[in-house]
């Protein structure tokens, strides 16, 4: 009988915990949205006759008093300035130019994106540009009652912004959107395009 041979033995522990504890992603703060779907493959950490080392639990320090002052040493100081946010030009000039070509439901889609990242004094401004993008989609499609409300919304919500407002002609939108409830309150949904 020979000697005897020493082989490492693989060891899978576990977890107490039902496997919900921090994994791997959670500590290199890895997100699925920064993976290419070129990058996706199978990845085998282990195979299953390799060893294992058992794994450790991700245990949180007691709470410490941070100095708001001192500065963290492990990042070197910053240039970043911080600024702040550019209201949208492209997304309201990409609306506008919707609305122009008759692209009622897109252009809705465009401002409502703008809308939704504007400072609050541009608010109303833009939620009234949806809201005459939507009566005009809603006029395309025979709903009277949804157009009419539409155009009374962007009416309510435009007015302050006249005579114009970054670069739009509010008061001549306005005049359409007077004239398109007109027609809509009176059975009537042949609405010329509004000029904005």
């Amino acid at each position: 009988m020979g000697a005897l041979e020493s082989h490492p033995v693989g060891v899978v522990r576990v977890p107490e915990d039902g496997g919900v504890g921090p994994g791997v992603h959670d500590l290199l703060g890895l997100d699925a949205g920064d993976v290419g779907d070129d990058e996706v493959r199978s990845v085998l950490a282990l195979a299953r006759h390799e060893p294992m080392a058992r794994k450790q639990a991700l245990e949180l320090s007691a709470e410490e008093e941070i100095d708001p002052n001192e500065q963290d040493r492990r990042h070197g100081p910053t240039l970043a300035v911080s600024m702040p946010p550019i209201i949208g030009v492209m997304g309201l000039e990409d609306g506008l130019a919707l609305i122009r070509s008759g692209a009622y439901f897109e252009a809705h889609e465009e401002l409502e994106d703008e809308w939704r990242e504007a400072p609050e004094p541009e608010r109303d401004f833009l939620q009234g540009l949806v809201h005459v993008a939507v009566a005009w989609y809603h006029a395309g499609r025979g709903n009277r009652p949804g157009c009419a409300r539409q155009l009374e919304k962007a009416e309510r919500r435009l007015a302050r912004y006249c005579p114009s407002h970054r670069g739009v002609d509010v008061a001549t939108l306005l005049e359409d959107v007077s004239l398109a409830r007109e027609r809509a309150v009176a059975g009537t949904l042949d609405l010329p395009a509004p000029r904005c």
